[in-house]
């Protein structure tokens, strides 16, 4: 079709209407409130599963700083936004909020800042420049495996999956809020469902777009492809997955979807997808590595992608270590050198050696990373770290210390929960856990508001190049 030649017709082809009625007011009311709402969302929301408040803008400038950048002319114009939040002007909350954004797309950086002190390397050949080299006998598929006592793929990738939702599941009605504060509300009760799962779950979402991308296009997948799924088939999402959506709808591909006026690309929403790769990817972290990094693009950068490598490779070499300890040791050494996430994560390790217990932790990351948002990977990973390295595999124990440290308590229990559902298998994961599930979650997405878990791990299975009717 050539586009002048549509326009020229359809014009050609138009006739007024008599006695047509405008629909100005119906329309112009129709954007203003939803306008309206969104720039509201940014300065005052809620976390739809926890109900835990949030200040999405003080976020963008809080990971701003974060990143090494002087942030105080956009610190200057929060106050006057909160003004302008509580008398309702939201015709200034407006104009206040792109101010904000453009300061920081103009801050200049901190002198002698320790961000600068690390190199963080773009390109998946860069990355990998010293992956180690890891040889491990195939995961097998097959009776006589099964018969010396073996697990089953099958029965690894289901485990992965039933755990990372039943994690997330728990950790959705407590995430947001601090430790003491879960304590006196919640007591004895952490680490259980606090109430019966609804079988919703969104930060599946893009693990989900990740999969049917990679079911059309199998080897030649792109990170461009997965964007056009996310396009396709979420219709909105929360800090980096919302820019990088808005930017996929104007035409901006990955990298670009992740770079362009994204203050959040080093939280955890790139870590929280990163059991997906991993479980296609079974005992070969090295792929596992390259999907998680074509994925992580379309959102994050730096050490947040890195984040989501970690997870994928933590996952991917679940199937073959089942020492969580000798598991982490492993996943690290996928993890740039030069990068901060690397000292972060040595860091935490080092703090694990002489810590006591949980609890020890617990202090550290709310001491240590004080200046970050909740919802950023350094203080959440301290959480999936300390719950991976004393849960000595057991997952109700990995579970109640993702619910002691709170913060993103969701995605940690998603994570922690694949890792530990792959080494346990299926059948190792308490009824408890995955019987309120029915077999089905529901997601926000188009035209896929309830799916069958079994399907998930029937699609993963026949993606890592296993034949499901083996079964």
């Amino acid at each position: 079709m050539k586009a002048w030649r549509s326009e020229y017709l359809l014009r050609k082809s138009a006739l007024p209407a008599k006695g047509f009625t405008p629909f100005w007011d119906e329309a112009s009311n129709l954007v203003r409130k939803a306008e309206d709402m969104r720039v509201k969302l940014l300065w005052e929301s809620k976390v739809p599963g926890s109900g835990a408040p949030e200040h999405l803008i003080v976020g963008a400038v809080q990971a701003a700083w974060n990143r090494g950048y002087d942030v105080r002319a956009a610190e200057k114009l929060l106050s006057r936004g909160f003004k302008a939040l509580k008398s309702n002007d939201i015709s200034s909350l407006r104009r206040i909020s792109a101010e904000i954004f453009y300061a920081l797309s103009v801050a200049p950086k901190r002198k002698n800042d320790a961000y600068f002190r690390f190199s963080h390397p773009e390109t998946f050949k860069e990355i990998a420049a010293d992956f180690p080299e890891m040889h491990f006998p195939k995961v097998r598929f097959s009776k006589a495996h099964i018969e010396a006592g073996k697990k089953s793929l099958e029965e690894r990738v289901c485990g992965g999956w039933y755990g990372q939702i039943a994690g997330a599941s728990m950790g959705t009605r407590i995430e947001g809020y601090r430790h003491k504060a879960l304590v006196r509300v919640f007591g004895d009760k952490l680490g259980t469902y606090i109430e019966k799962p609804d079988g919703y779950n969104d930060d599946i979402t893009y693990e989900i777009a990740f999969l049917d991308a990679l079911k059309e296009k199998g080897k030649k997948v792109t990170a461009a492809e997965i964007a056009l799924k996310w396009a396709e088939e979420i219709p909105f999402g929360w800090s980096a997955e919302q820019v990088a959506l808005d930017n996929i709808r104007k035409g901006i591909m990955p990298p670009q979807s992740a770079l362009l006026q994204n203050p959040f690309g080093e939280w955890i929403g790139a870590a929280m997808r990163g059991m997906a790769p991993g479980l296609v990817a079974a005992g070969n972290p090295k792929k596992a590595a390259y999907l998680a990094y074509i994925d992580g693009t379309i959102s994050h950068y730096a050490n947040g992608l890195y984040g989501e490598i970690f997870i994928a490779v933590l996952t991917s070499l679940a199937f073959v270590i089942d020492n969580p300890q000798k598991l982490l040791i492993s996943a690290i050494k996928f993890i740039p050198r030069e990068s901060q996430l690397y000292t972060i994560v040595w860091e935490i390790m080092g703090e694990l050696a002489y810590a006591k217990s949980e609890k020890t932790m617990i202090r550290f990351a709310e001491k240590r990373f004080k200046t970050y948002n909740w919802i950023h990977l350094y203080p959440n990973l301290v959480s999936v770290i300390s719950a991976l390295y004393f849960s000595q595999g057991s997952f109700d124990r990995a579970m109640n210390i993702v619910a002691q440290f709170g913060f993103d308590a969701d995605c940690n229990g998603g994570m922690v929960g694949a890792v530990l559902g792959v080494i346990r298998g299926f059948t190792g994961i308490s009824e408890e856990w995955t019987a309120p599930f029915n077999g089905k979650i529901k997601t926000y997405m188009f035209g896929k508001e309830e799916l069958s878990i079994d399907a998930l791990c029937k699609d993963t299975l026949k993606l890592s190049g296993i034949n499901f009717a083996q079964t």
